[in-house]
């Protein structure tokens, strides 16, 4: 156990325990928790509520900034789209609502003492290349709600950026500072320090475990159907848990609430569209994209051998409809599928199969002017297979989890200075992990976990200049009989006009493992940890400064450090099965670590150009008293130095875009010596074996590359259209992925370099209708 680990144990609660006892008792204790946080706005004070929506589409819009001008009085837009300022004296105001991206909007107001204003107000979509109404929209958030870590990206961002092939939000965020790829065909997100499997990714509020298509290659939001994340790097506020790392909470669009419209695409790879309208008393939005590789395959099969098969598809689908001014019902789903199929010259088979699928029904209700309520109710579903048959051998792997959570949240304004949030979610698990080798079962997990959990978290506005965001987490997971509680804290103050300070911290638990089968792609599989292994836990610690110098830039600066226990890694020495399979007996277990670094950021956010220089300086270290003789070592995607430049101009209907990457290569293993063993029974018959030397003691070369793209707007048949040409290391340098020996020889042994991918030009058509 760390050193300052809170712990609860529970003596009288069993792992037979009633779920719906454990949930009951849980909201009492919410209820309660939540009830002493709850300050009764000043009688004497006037209160604004209001929905903040895009006057085109209706949709709600989250994050944008709510205020009065020449007071330290405002808000920030909720989820919904809703927003609540009280504690204003009587008197006469300015109303200013900014969102990048639209139009300031400003409304002068006369409040009387105990007034109660709703004012819903429609911002309206603008290209903006002054700086004023940027700066100001900057300025409040930061002032309101400045967090260590965070970073929130909108859909039109994202479009901008070079890619392979199409729009990309994974891969796009591995061009911020402290977020590295594994390799060119990975969108996994390895965030200061952690592995992908510590950063939780959320689709509308819906944990996704395997959020990628193409084994990597792409992830599964399809760039049509995002309206916008939000990415928390390391020390994230209580509304979240679950995972050691961070969190990436994307969300879809409701729909165009006035008018039937769409969006789409055309790549070399995929082709992708969306359809929204009004429905009823709201919305709908539906989004498809799939392959269309599956001819091409056919026909180079015809005529070359092992050429496999391949397709994938994924569908998101939204309805949301308003039961009444107070009241909002939304259903939404996703639904996702990969499939690769090989059968050999020599009648080998592989067979890999993945796919999420997701439902989820949300009820919003405002039951008053400062207090607002969420409530979900949802279903995930994830699955993959790996079947192989090489030389008569027989390979399986198979992997199934099903998610049933109820979910709630208040969003409650108590006075000028405290808004308060609390909530609750209960998650019942049901896993299934089988490994075996010619039907003999060598792994066999299955469990039934649930995991209920309660926060509640003060945003208090100390002064003007200082804004302190205060939490606490606890979480029951039914392998344990304990609580673990997690407090969360992150203070931003203003030193000057432009000048910020912001820190944060606090303690995360993670019950949920990844275990990666080498050699297989596409091999990663989730687990629980049972009660026989405690769950990996970690504390947070950030602190950091911006700065915006002049109207168009922002410079910024933050170190991190994050220490960690109880980490597992997956023992593949042991053999084991049966209805008894413990997580014990699968981990090697008592892993510690630490990753620290230093991450800086210059951005040019306005203008007709725009772009970024992010750097990190980083280290990570992982220690396992039964790996590497109980030595320290780096993990793979160590990287000491990270370097990004991004940069789009845009003139006219004209985009041009580009990057530069450098970066240090990952660390390798090197083998220190051969050995065969020869069967006598067979004659010929030897397999050929390594000693490795220390863990990851060698670098592959320094990484580096060049992306570029050039993209036109155009009207044809009167709708709009955008051509475009991207390509992918411009300069054709094939970086080095990782280090495998030949034995072919069998008196000399060669290191081979696998090298990741060549230039890739690729061209497309994006268009609405």
């Amino acid at each position: 156990m760390l050193p300052g680990a809170w712990l609860i144990r529970l003596p009288g609660i069993s792992e037979s325990t009633n779920l719906v006892q454990v949930r009951s008792a849980s909201m009492k204790c919410f209820a309660v928790l939540f009830s002493l946080l709850v300050i009764p706005a000043s009688a004497q004070a006037a209160t604004i509520s209001g929905f903040v929506t895009d006057r085109s589409s209706g949709e709600y819009l989250l994050a944008a900034n709510v205020f009065l001008s020449g007071t330290s009085l405002g808000a920030l837009t909720n989820d919904n789209g809703f927003y609540a300022i009280t504690g204003i004296p009587g008197g006469s105001y300015e109303l200013v609502v900014s969102y990048i991206g639209y139009e300031t909007y400003r409304d002068t107001l006369s409040l009387g003492p105990e007034a109660f204003l709703q004012r819903d107000v429609e911002l309206v979509p603008t290209v903006l290349i002054g700086d004023e109404a940027v700066v100001e929209a900057e300025r409040y958030r930061d002032e309101r709600l400045a967090q260590p870590g965070f970073v929130a990206l909108q859909a039109a961002v994202l479009k901008e950026l070079p890619a392979i092939g199409e729009t990309d939000l994974l891969r796009s965020l591995q061009l911020l500072p402290g977020i590295q790829a594994s390799s060119d065909i990975s969108s996994g997100l390895y965030i200061r320090g952690g592995g992908p499997d510590q950063t939780q990714i959320l689709l509308d509020q819906i944990p996704l475990y395997n959020p990628s298509h193409a084994f990597g290659f792409f992830s599964i939001f399809n760039p049509e159907a995002i309206k916008d994340m939000r990415l928390h790097k390391s020390a994230y506020p209580a509304n979240y848990g679950g995972n050691l790392g961070a969190v990436l909470d994307v969300t879809n669009r409701d729909g165009n609430r006035n008018k039937l419209g769409g969006s789409g695409g055309i790549s070399l790879i995929s082709m992708r569209t969306m359809i929204e309208g009004p429905l009823a008393s709201g919305s709908f939005m539906v989004s498809g994209r799939r392959t269309y590789l599956e001819p091409v395959l056919a026909y180079i099969r015809s005529r070359v051998e092992d050429i496999p098969g391949y397709y994938f598809y994924d569908v998101n689908a939204k309805i949301n409809q308003n039961l009444s001014y107070s009241d909002n019902l939304v259903l939404s789903g996703y639904f996702g599928r990969d499939d690769l199929n090989l059968e050999t010259s020599e009648n080998d088979l592989f067979n890999v199969r993945w796919g999420n699928s997701a439902v989820t029904g949300k009820w919003t209700h405002l039951f008053s002017p400062t207090l607002f309520g969420n409530f979900m109710v949802s279903g995930s579903d994830y699955t993959s297979r790996l079947s192989a048959n090489f030389d008569g051998t027989e390979i399986l792997f198979r992997n199934s989890i099903r998610d049933i959570s109820v979910k709630g949240d208040l969003d409650y304004v108590a006075d000028g200075a405290h808004a308060l949030k609390g909530g609750f979610r209960a998650s019942a698990y049901r896993f299934s992990f089988i490994r075996s080798f010619n039907q003999d079962v060598q792994l066999d997990l299955r469990q039934q976990p649930y995991v209920i959990s309660v926060y509640a978290q003060d945003q208090w506005q100390a002064r003007a200049s200082t804004s302190v965001r205060l939490g606490l987490r606890a979480n029951y997971y039914s392998e344990r009989e304990t609580i673990d509680l997690e407090p969360r804290l992150s203070i931003s103050h203003r030193l000057s006009e432009g000048l910020r300070l912001k820190a944060g911290g606090g303690r995360y638990h993670q019950y949920l493992q990844l275990i990666t089968t080498e050699g297989f792609s596409g091999g990663d599989f989730w687990v629980p940890l049972d009660g026989s292994v405690s769950p990996g836990q970690a504390w947070h610690y950030v602190i950091g400064a911006s700065w915006d110098p002049a109207p168009r830039y922002r410079l910024s600066l933050e170190s991190y450090y994050q220490r960690l226990g109880n980490l597992v890694v997956v023992d593949n020495t042991r053999a084991v099965g049966g209805d008894e399979t413990r997580s014990e007996d699968v981990f090697i277990t008592g892993g510690k670590g630490y990753a620290t670094g230093v991450e800086a950021f210059v951005e040019r956010m306005s203008g007709r150009l725009t772009g970024w220089i992010g750097y990190t300086l980083g280290w990570t270290r992982r220690q396992f008293p039964e790996v590497n003789q109980g030595k320290w070592y780096p993990p793979k995607y160590d990287r000491r130095h990270d370097l990004v430049v991004s940069a789009n101009y845009r003139t006219g209907r004209w985009s041009f875009g580009g990057n530069v990457i450098f970066a240090t290569g990952q660390a390798f293993t090197p083998a220190s010596a051969r050995y065969e063993l020869r069967e006598t029974a067979r004659t010929g018959i030897r397999e050929d074996y390594f000693l490795p030397a220390d863990r990851n003691t060698s670098r592959l070369l320094p990484y580096h590359r060049m992306d570029l793209s050039v993209k036109q707007d155009f009207r044809l048949f009167d709708r709009d259209f955008q051509w475009y040409l991207q390509v992918f290391n411009a300069y054709n340098h094939r970086n080095e992925w990782f280090v495998q020996y030949d034995t072919e020889d069998e008196e000399v042994t060669t290191a081979e370099v696998v090298k990741m991918l060549p230039i890739v030009p690729t061209i497309g058509l994006n268009y609405n209708f």
